[in-house]
């Protein structure tokens, strides 16, 4: 077992459930999160408009769902299916409960302690900066920005390329060429280029996606409860007892699909503060509730749709890191060469506005960090695209397992230290 292998499986993992399950658990029960009045608030704040010169509701939920949407929807779905079984689709949807409550933490409190007036006072560095003091802040932001290499350029880049390269043939290094190139120019627009680019392209990509995934099921609409049952057996290792391998199985399955789970919507880990901060919404609670609808939307729904689409199309997992690849394969069985190649077109994009999310969090961060080297930061960013495109996926998944433990663990520790400013 290599030392990647070793620290994924015991401290990546351990750290993630740990972390998570406590802070998830203590925060739904203390704030009450799935009341009736607190579903009707959200809705209320998703129709919110623009104030305080920032950015609308509506579009720093799009930024968000442009950072955690797509790969990890696509690509991540398929992967903790192929390594962890059907069980571990549970599991995602566990993590996505539990992680609900702490986007909520983290959007409120980036809501509640932002200076706009001051470059990069936004987002988990900086509310972790005032509950937990400087040195907690600036450890923050130096994980972001390794994160952003990891889950942001990597991953998203080593996806689109995978895509691309098994539809068109296209050589990999030169779609993460492309990629570094284009993301450079857009992103040295800030946020608002950001957020006006994603807020634009992210709703009629999602609809194109969801339409895809709701067709694709119709048409295998009598084997769906047979595969929900065989979620619910899998990930509790039930239909594997009788062999005596329910302990592995169920390891494999929470394995999976938690780490996966946290990497499609990246509750806890402080990442989205950074769009939920830059809103334009003045209470903490109410862009709070819009990052609850942020992570329902993107582990629950588009989520479970693929998961759903997978597991009609291939009930035998392959074991495989290649989940582009899977995903594709999948959606083929339903509609042929044509969904794969509509599907490669929204991967590659899904990718591109995660990229670009990401290159933000990480340009704030790195002005956290050190006044005056966002631009740095930001070639060195978009250059490792190139990299990024051919490194093998299954190190990268690793890896990225790693840093968000690590975000995660940091990040919540801010926030229950925090606890008496969050209402």
């Amino acid at each position: 077992m290599s030392i990647i292998d070793f620290s994924d499986k015991y401290v990546a993992l351990p750290l993630l459930l740990l972390t998570m399950t406590l802070c998830g658990i203590y925060f739904l029960l203390r704030l009450r999160l799935f009341s009736p009045k607190k579903t009707a608030s959200m809705i209320r704040s998703l129709r919110s408009g623009e104030s305080d010169g920032g950015i609308s509701a509506s579009s720093s939920l799009s930024v968000a769902l442009a950072g955690t949407l797509g790969v990890g929807n696509i690509s991540g779905v398929a992967v903790a299916i192929s390594v962890g079984g059907a069980g571990a689709v549970f599991w995602m949807t566990v993590s996505a409960v539990l992680g609900a409550s702490l986007k909520y933490c983290e959007a409120f409190l980036s809501v509640k302690f932002r200076d706009k007036a001051k470059k990069g006072a936004v987002g988990s560095p900086y509310y972790a900066s005032v509950v937990s003091g400087k040195k907690t802040g600036s450890a923050l932001a130096a994980l972001c920005v390794l994160g952003s290499f990891l889950s942001g350029s990597f991953i998203q880049m080593n996806a689109a390329s995978e895509a691309a390269s098994v539809t068109y043939g296209v050589p990999r290094a030169a779609v993460g060429a492309v990629f570094a190139v284009i993301c450079l120019l857009t992103a040295l627009g800030g946020i608002k280029r950001v957020s006006s680019l994603t807020s634009v392209l992210m709703p009629v990509f999602c609809a194109v996606f969801a339409a895809l995934s709701v067709i694709a099921i119709s048409m295998k609409i009598a084997e769906i409860p047979g595969v929900i049952r065989r979620i619910f057996c899998e990930a509790f290792g039930f239909s594997q007892a009788a062999g005596g391998f329910s302990g592995a199985v169920l390891s494999s399955a929470v394995y999976a699909g938690m780490t996966k789970g946290v990497f499609s919507h990246e509750a806890g880990c402080g990442t989205s503060s950074f769009s939920h901060g830059s809103s334009g919404m003045t209470d903490p609670s109410a862009q709070g509730l819009v990052g609850i609808a942020e992570v329902l939307f993107d582990t629950v729904v588009f989520g479970g749709m693929t998961a759903l689409v997978i597991l009609t199309a291939d009930p035998s997992p392959s074991g495989s890191y290649n989940g582009t690849a899977a995903a594709l394969s999948a959606y083929s069985c339903f509609f042929g060469g044509a969904a794969v190649r509509v599907l490669t077109v929204l991967t590659v994009f899904f990718a591109f506005a995660s990229i670009l999310c990401w290159g933000y969090y990480g340009t704030v961060c790195s002005e956290n960090l050190k006044s005056g080297s966002s631009r740095v930061y930001l070639i060195l960013y978009c250059a490792s695209m190139i990299p990024g495109s051919i490194i093998a996926p299954s190190i990268i998944w690793r890896l990225s397992d790693l840093m968000l433990a690590a975000l995660m663990a940091v990040n919540c520790a801010v926030m229950i230290r925090g606890r008496r400013y969050i209402t």
